[in-house]
């Protein structure tokens, strides 16, 4: 496995730490206006457990169930090392006041580790989908975070990534069995639970931009 072996033990998840995000990275987001700096801070956590879980699931849950293994664990790298950028600049930013609970968000997703990998691969398909809606007016050239291009531009590479994440999930839910309209039925499901375990932070989502996801209105495939 290309990450090292020492562990962090994670906000919901503990994960391996990847060599490559050890040394420091630079960041600009002190630059970032104080509200949209502290909508920030309290959407990152649900950020960062989606990014462990996903790690978890990649890297160990699903290998097995389909014949590319390399092309699953290369996310999970990604996931690793998408989750170190995010304490980093979790640390530049205020603490978080309406975050929601890490104890509920590792309940949620948790309560996502089905023994259905097919299903798992469609619910984790949908969650990267949320994360892209949460990120892409944050990436928008009058974005949020203009005054910030160095945090935009790890989060664009952040969402670029996400969105390849999607259609990999999708083809391996896909290949085990999931129909569009399959696919169609978990991302109803996700949605929904995402209503309850997102409402503190729906006021921050608007503030960064993402008011539809802070309505809790998912995109559709074709937007990922």
């Amino acid at each position: 496995m290309p990450a090292s072996t020492r562990a962090n033990a994670g906000l919901c998840f503990s994960r391996p730490r990847p060599a490559s995000a050890i040394a420091p990275v630079p960041l600009d987001s002190q630059a970032i206006p104080t509200d949209v700096a502290q909508a920030l801070a309290d959407t990152l956590p649900f950020l960062l457990c989606g990014e462990e879980s996903a790690a978890h699931a990649f890297g160990r849950r699903l290998a097995g169930h389909i014949d590319s293994a390399a092309a699953l664990q290369a996310i999970a790298d990604d996931e690793i090392r998408h989750a170190a950028w995010l304490e980093r600049l979790a640390a530049g930013l205020p603490a978080p006041t309406s975050a929601p609970d890490p104890e509920q968000m590792a309940g949620f997703f948790r309560r996502l580790l089905t023994r259905d990998p097919a299903r798992h691969f469609a619910q984790i398909a949908a969650l990267d989908l949320a994360v892209c809606d949460i990120l892409r007016p944050l990436t928008a050239s009058a974005g949020a975070l203009t005054s910030a291009p160095l945090v935009m531009a790890g989060l664009r590479a952040i969402r670029q990534d996400e969105a390849r994440h999607v259609r990999v999930a999708r083809d391996c839910a896909r290949a085990l069995g999931f129909d569009a309209a399959r696919l169609r039925e978990a991302e109803t499901e996700i949605r929904q639970s995402l209503a309850g375990l997102l409402a503190p932070v729906r006021g921050s989502l608007a503030r960064l931009g993402a008011r539809a996801f802070a309505a809790v209105e998912l995109p559709t495939a074709a937007h990922a």
